[in-house]
């Protein structure tokens, strides 16, 4: 890999990490599509969810008291049921037709935020305390299947949260705690299962100090700027990832 690729995929890495830190979620949203492109490979997803585990055990230390117990536990729960369907998924799917996924993804994640963020898509909210058992578990199964697939566990969340209408800080402590047991469980998956090289870890290892300085600042920018912006941020870099993704797929 040469230089010029490598420095693609790092700024991925930091500008991705440094997005969920501040809001809880869209690291995979970035970084999916760059890596897939520049990697040339499947292994980027497993590369993907490694370095995902290094900002967890930046963040997740001194967050996961603050996520509400018991929707956290039957989302645990819920992701269980998804994982092993995803790794299967992932294990089938091809390159060009993992990177076409991610792109077509990210564009639908994309729309329906821009829907909601409008007011054309209005979500009846209700506290997260009488949530439907169901509902919680589905949203972790299908958390856990787009984990494993393409480290994606952002857009179900999002929606649950949009559906609760969790303050901030309250939903970021859930998703960041419950994706990083996701990830953990993926990267077990990948490297018993799913056949994880050596190379993989390598890269991850390397990409590995962007992913802790945009964690810190993502951390401090966490509580300076608005949900708000973050919002309309994030919904800029999500459109530009899917047409980058589908167009480089051809």
């Amino acid at each position: 890999m040469d230089a010029e690729a490598f420095l693609l995929m790092a700024m991925a890495a930091m500008f991705g990490a440094g997005i969920q830190a501040a809001i809880g979620f869209a690291f995979g949203l970035i970084a999916a599509p760059v890596l897939l492109v520049t990697m040339n490979s499947s292994s980027a997803i497993q590369v993907l969810v490694v370095i995902h585990l290094v900002q967890s055990i930046m963040l997740v230390p001194k967050l996961w008291r603050h996520a509400p117990r018991q929707l956290l536990l039957k989302l645990l729960v819920g992701s269980l049921f998804g994982f092993p369907f995803g790794l299967a998924v992932f294990m089938a799917l091809d390159l060009r037709a993992l990177t076409l996924t991610v792109g077509f993804l990210l564009l639908a994640f994309a729309a329906m935020l821009a829907l909601h963020e409008t007011g054309r898509l209005k979500i009846a909210s209700i506290s997260y305390e009488t949530l439907p058992t169901w509902s919680t578990l589905i949203t972790g199964a299908v958390t856990g299947f787009l984990t494993a697939v393409l480290v994606m566990p952002g857009p179900p969340i999002m929606i649950l949260n949009a559906w609760t209408a969790m303050e901030k800080e309250l939903s970021r402590a859930l998703s960041l705690t419950f994706f990083a047991f996701c990830y953990v469980m993926v990267t077990m998956l990948h490297a018993t299962m799913g056949g994880m090289p050596s190379s993989a870890w390598g890269t991850a290892a390397a990409l590995a100090p962007f992913v802790v300085v945009g964690t810190s600042v993502g951390v401090r920018l966490s509580s300076q700027l608005s949900e708000g912006r973050f919002r309309l941020a994030v919904l800029g870099v999500v459109v530009f990832s899917g047409l980058y993704a589908i167009i480089a797929s051809y």
